[in-house]
C-alpha cells in the first residue's frame, strides 16, 4: 500500500519549471547529489527530461542525478531520452523478479511492461555510462524472492540492489514486517531471564507502593533493579512486550537472515554493490541518512522539509502500537532561498541535535514505557529527551530502512 492513499486531503499536483529552475540556479556551486523524486512517480510529470536536463546544463557534469521509478513509464523511448538528458543514476522500485507476485504486491504493475522495461534499460544504460539498479521492500510475502532477484540484477548486468524492510502505514501491512524494532541486546536479554522480566516487573511496582505506604518491602524491586542493571551497564533498556513478540517470531526473523545472507553472497560473488537491512536494531547504532549526507527536501509546493518521512502527516504503525506522524516545515523555497531555509537557526538546531542520534534521540523500541501509553508515542511532536520533533521510532535511523540519496 503507498503512503499517498493516507495523506486524506492532500492535494497532489506537479512541481513547477520556473520554481524548480530557481531551485537548480541557487544550487549552482553548492551541492554534489540531486535526488530526482519524492513520493508517487517522477516520470509522470511531464517535463521530467527537461528538469534533468536543465540540472545537467546548470550544475554541471560534477553534481550526480539520480531517481527512483516504479518502471511503468520507463520504457525504452523515455528511457533513452532521459539517460541523453544527463540523468547519473536510475533505481527501478520492484518487489519480485516474476510478473505474478509482482502484481499481487503492487496493484496494477501488470498492466504495464515493468520488468520488460528494467531489461531495455539495462541494454540501454551502458551507451550513457549510466548507473542502473533495484529499490526493493522486504516483506513476508516476497523475502524469499529475494536470492532471486538478486540473480535478476546480475543477468541483466545491474550496478547495484538496495534492500529495506516495510515501513507500515496501515494495519493491513503490521503482518507483513519481517523485523523487529528491539535491539538484538534487548532480546537476548529477555530470554536469559527465562520470561520472568514482565512478572518481576510489575511486582516491583506493587513492592514500591508497599514501600510508600507501609514503609516496608518485599524485596521484589531491588530483585528487579538487579536484573536490569545487567542491561543497563551495556548501554541498553528492554521493552518486555517488544522482546516478547521478537521471540515468538524467532523462526521468520532467523529465516529472513538466511535469505539477506544468501543475496549478499550472489552480489558478492557478481561485484554488484547490495546495500541490506538489518533485521534487530540497535539502539546504539543509529544515524539518519540525511544527517548523514547533508540531505534535505523540496516538496512540489516548495515546502521544505527535513526527510521524506516527514514531508506530509501519515498514520504509522510500530512498536506494537499506532502512532500519527506529524507534518515538519521550515520553509518554502518559492518566498526564500534554500540558503537561508538550511541556515535558519531552528533547522540547524534540529540537524545539531541529530548528529549523535543515539545519544541526543531516544529509541522507543527498547524502552519499558512504549507499550504502555507513553504519551511521547502517540506523535512525533516531541520525545521525552526534550527534542520538539520526535525521531525516537524511525526505522530508516535503525537501518531497517534504507534512502536513496
Amino acid at each position: 500500500m503507498c503512503v499517498r492513499r493516507t495523506w486524506g486531503q492532500q492535494r497532489f499536483g506537479h512541481m513547477d519549471l520556473s520554481l524548480y529552475k530557481k531551485v537548480i540556479d541557487e544550487s549552482v556551486g553548492k551541492v554534489r547529489r540531486i535526488a530526482l523524486y519524492g513520493f508517487g512517480e517522477p516520470l509522470a510529470h511531464p517535463l521530467f527530461p527537461d528538469f534533468v536536463r536543465y540540472a545537467r546544463t546548470r550544475l554541471g557534469d560534477n553534481v550526480f542525478l539520480h531517481f527512483v521509478t516504479n518502471g511503468t513509464l520507463f520504457d525504452p523511448e523515455r528511457a533513452r531520452n532521459i539517460f541523453e538528458a544527463g540523468v547519473d543514476q536510475v533505481a527501478f522500485s520492484i518487489d519480485a523478479p516474476e510478473l505474478g507476485t509482482l502484481s499481487r504486491i503492487r496493484i496494477g504493475s501488470q498492466q504495464y511492461s515493468v520488468l520488460d522495461n528494467l531489461e531495455s534499460a539495462a541494454r540501454l544504460k551502458g551507451e550513457y555510462g549510466s548507473k542502473l539498479g533495484i529499490a526493493t521492500v522486504l516483506m513476508k510475502s516476497n523475502y524469499r524472492l529475494l536470492p532471486r532477484l538478486v540473480e535478476k540484477a546480475v543477468q541483466l548486468e545491474l550496478d547495484f540492489v538496495v534492500v529495506s524492510h516495510v515501513v507500515p502505514y496501515h494495519p493491513m501491512l503490521v503482518g507483513e514486517a519481517v523485523y523487529t524494532t528491539a535491539s538484538r541486546e534487548a532480546v537476548e536479554f529477555y530470554k536469559s531471564t527465562g520470561g520472568r522480566l514482565d512478572a518481576l516487573a510489575k511486582e516491583a511496582i506493587y513492592d514500591a507502593m508497599l514501600t510508600h505506604h507501609k514503609l516496608v518491602s518485599s524485596g521484589k524491586q531491588q530483585l528487579y533493579i538487579q536484573l536490569v542493571e545487567k542491561i543497563f551497564e551495556k548501554g541498553y533498556s528492554v521493552n518486555a512486550d517488544i522482546a516478547r513478540d521478537a521471540v515468538a517470531r524467532e523462526s521468520i526473523l532467523r529465516d529472513v537472515e538466511l535469505y539477506l545472507e544468501a543475496a549478499r553472497e550472489i552480489a558478492r560473488n557478481a561485484g554488484i554493490e547490495i546495500r541490506l537491512p538489518s533485521v534487530y536494531a540497535d539502539s546504539l547504532q543509529r544515524s539518519c541518512p540525511y544527517i548523514d549526507e547533508k540531505a534535505t527536501m523540496i516538496l512540489r509546493d516548495g515546502s521544505v522539509t527535513p526527510c521524506m518521512d516527514l514531508a506530509y502527516e501519515h498514520p504509522a504503525y510500530t512498536n506494537l502500537h499506532s502512532k500519527i506522524i506529524k507534518a515538519v516545515r521550515f520553509g518554502n523555497v518559492a518566498e526564500e532561498s534554500l540558503e537561508e531555509i538550511w541556515n535558519k537557526p531552528e533547522y540547524v538546531k534540529f540537524r545539531k541535535t541529530r548528529e549523535n542520534l543515539s545519544k541526543g534521540v531516544p529509541w522507543c523500541g527498547d524502552c519499558p514505557f512504549a507499550t504502555k501509553r507513553c504519551w511521547y508515542t502517540e506523535s512525533n511532536q516531541y520525545d521525552c529527551y526534550g527534542n520538539d520533533v520526535g525521531c525516537n521510532e524511525c526505522i530508516y535511523s535503525a537501518g531497517l530502512a534504507h534512502c536513496i540519496l
